[in-house]
């Protein structure tokens, strides 16, 4: 009866493995969140990187870290209301100003703010401005990184055209890891949000 528990619980380990490897892509534009989920779950490789990103960079989620690791707090809670929500970024100036993507180096921390004040890390965004970008060694490509490629926002407020990506590594997005809203993440009602709803 113990091995076969043992038998059972291995294959639910395997089936949980399976699972996370086969973390969705997405690609959006202008506030749309366009969700593709891949036939092959990602690379090997691609699935060390973000194992490797989510040890070196766990201490983001003590949010007492962010303002001395150079953060700081951007526009409101993101929202989409036909979508979902992305939550409340906490931007490195230094790290957007450049043209260089480090996944090591989020330029962007995402939290999801609680009714209570809490700030729980849920997600990572990478950023370039696509002036930057272009007149890079990379001109006439969209950036890549975990092997997926970039989108270009250019409607986020206050903001020139950047390239974007983000990476849900601390909590599950049913749209996909690198999809761009969360419809599990969610913006306080007490608080004012920063609306992605296209118009109607």
């Amino acid at each position: 009866m113990k091995a076969k528990r043992s038998l059972m619980s291995l294959f639910a380990l395997f089936s949980l493995v399976t699972l996370l490897a086969s973390a969705g892509t997405s690609w959006a534009h202008d506030g749309q969140d366009h969700n593709v989920s891949p036939a092959e779950p990602l690379p090997l490789e691609t699935r060390q990187l973000i194992s490797d990103v989510r040890e070196a960079t766990a201490n983001f989620r003590d949010f007492d870290e962010v303002e001395e690791a150079g953060y700081g707090k951007f526009l409101d809670c993101f929202v989409n209301q036909d979508i979902g929500g992305m939550g409340q970024h906490y931007v490195n100036g230094d790290l957007v100003g450049d043209d260089v993507l480090d996944p090591m180096r989020p330029e962007a921390l995402v939290y999801e703010p609680t009714e209570d004040g809490d700030m729980i890390l849920v997600a990572y965004e990478y950023l370039v401005f696509a002036d930057a970008w272009d007149y890079s060694a990379a001109r006439g490509q969209a950036p890549v990184l975990f092997g997926q490629e970039f989108h270009l926002k250019t409607n986020i407020p206050n903001t020139p055209p950047v390239w974007a990506l983000h990476i849900w590594l601390w909590t599950d997005n049913p749209h996909g890891m690198f999809s761009d809203f969360n419809p599990v993440v969610f913006c306080p009602t007490n608080q004012p949000v920063t609306d992605f709803t296209p118009a109607s």
